[in-house]
């Protein structure tokens, strides 16, 4: 393979710095609900489950346009859904912002919100790795994850102190401006690089998908990744009022918190994708530098899960969530280079896209059970006990499936060679 040019090299990284950026405006946008989740209540007079339902509303067609858009992605270029995307997602935020924007709304808009950033994720990881071969693919994914950890560490203290000195649809309407003022950037610089399918399309063949989507990485990819969606999905919608209606939580100091172990998240992530990617140059396989060490992440984030509502406060608190809520994530940008390690090009963005939507489908569950829990209980620490506690217990057992199914190398080999069916019988 003739080595990038460094022009294309230097623009490999610009291409990522403006991904990186989108998935901060991305995670802006999910958690700006749960920030003003309290002023929402209050305005519209909602209980928890029908506050639930509002962020189970974001997922409800998340999936789906997540699998509609890998597909998209093979005929139609990602410069261009990229764009549409952001598009939308500005627009349902600006909606929002509108005095008239009741539940209905909400509703709404969060549906419509889900649709649009479901392929966000995949479709970035996609562009990032056309510009980088797989052995430098982990570095770039690893980034792109911490793009949300970025959102949440700047956006939230900002979304909190928006929210309390101009209102709630204030915040709704700063990130939908944030989010048109992206677009300029990536309509001047954005684009796909030399290892993408559009600049190569005459090469790699295909494998039926019931072939593809039933190998052990890609079921283990999509075991963690549900798992570590329900948590960031619980995160996003309840955090801030388990911080404010247990612990006594000001919002601002709740947004300061949240930003706070975010920023120690980028430190996690960065620091399992550098473990990974000099694993990987040592001679380790990707099963145990992608496979175990993310499943192993999973795990971690499950175990500190389990604490949060046993710890008591202060300081203990906080370095709990700051395990529980960051080190999981380290899991997608590993899922995302080991998915495209066993794809054929042609098939990288339906496959990236494909699982990610289907273990994303735990965010339309998350939310609301959660809800429920929190109703049910005889208090609030009662009912975020419950909601965390079943977070956690997903973490911890899909953790271990996604080190146990994750397998590159054989499954790789494995649709390299033809359906048994498919090999004609020796004469006798």
């Amino acid at each position: 393979m003739t080595p990038p040019t460094p022009a294309p090299a230097r623009r490999a990284w610009t291409v990522v710095v403006l991904l990186v950026l989108f998935m901060a405006v991305n995670f802006l946008d999910k958690s700006v609900l749960g920030l003003a989740g309290k002023h929402i209540k209050d305005d519209l007079g909602l209980d928890d489950t029908r506050f639930g339902t509002i962020g189970s509303a974001f997922f409800l067609l998340f999936s789906l346009s997540g699998a509609a858009a890998g597909f998209a992605a093979d005929r139609l270029t990602a410069r261009r859904l990229v764009t549409a995307m952001a598009v939308v997602w500005s627009l349902a935020q600006l909606l929002v912002a509108l005095p008239a924007a009741g539940l209905a709304t909400l509703v709404a808009t969060r549906v419509v919100l889900g649709a649009a950033e479901g392929p966000a994720f995949p479709l970035a990881n996609h562009v990032a790795f056309s510009w980088f071969p797989d052995e430098r693919r982990t570095l770039p994914g690893s980034l792109l994850t911490i793009g949300g950890a970025v959102g949440v560490a700047v956006g939230a203290p900002l979304l909190a102190l928006t929210i309390t000195r101009a209102g709630w649809r204030a915040a709704f309407a700063l990130t939908g401006v944030l989010g048109l003022l992206w677009l300029l950037a990536w309509l001047r610089w954005g684009g796909e690089g030399p290892h993408g399918v559009h600049a190569r399309p005459a090469e790699g063949g295909r494998v039926p998908y019931r072939r593809l989507l039933t190998r052990g990485t890609v079921l283990g990819g999509l075991a963690g990744g549900f798992a570590a969606f329900w948590l960031m999905a619980v995160a996003l919608t309840w955090l801030p009022q388990f911080l404010q209606r247990v612990h006594g939580y000001e919002l601002e100091r709740a947004g300061l918190v949240a930003a706070g172990t975010q920023v120690a998240g980028i430190v996690f992530i960065l620091g399992i994708g550098y473990a990974s990617q000099r694993m990987l140059r040592r001679g380790r396989s990707s099963r145990v530098a992608r496979g175990v060490l993310g499943g192993a992440a999973v795990v971690v984030s499950g175990a500190a899960t389990l604490l949060l509502t046993r710890v008591g406060g202060g300081v203990a608190l906080v370095a709990a969530m700051l395990v529980a809520f960051t080190v999981g994530n380290a899991f997608f940008g590993l899922m995302q280079a080991v998915l495209a390690e066993i794809a054929p090009l042609r098939q990288r963005a339906a496959l990236l896209c494909t699982v990610t939507a289907a273990a994303s489908t735990a965010g339309a569950f998350g939310p609301l059970a959660s809800g429920a829990l929190v109703d049910a209980a005889g208090s609030a620490a009662a009912g975020f006990r419950h909601a965390f506690d079943l977070a956690a217990a997903l973490m911890i057992v899909c953790g271990l499936l996604a080190a146990a199914l994750i397998r590159p190398a054989r499954d790789r080999a494995s649709l390299a060679e033809p359906p048994a069916a498919a090999v004609p019988q020796a004469a006798h």
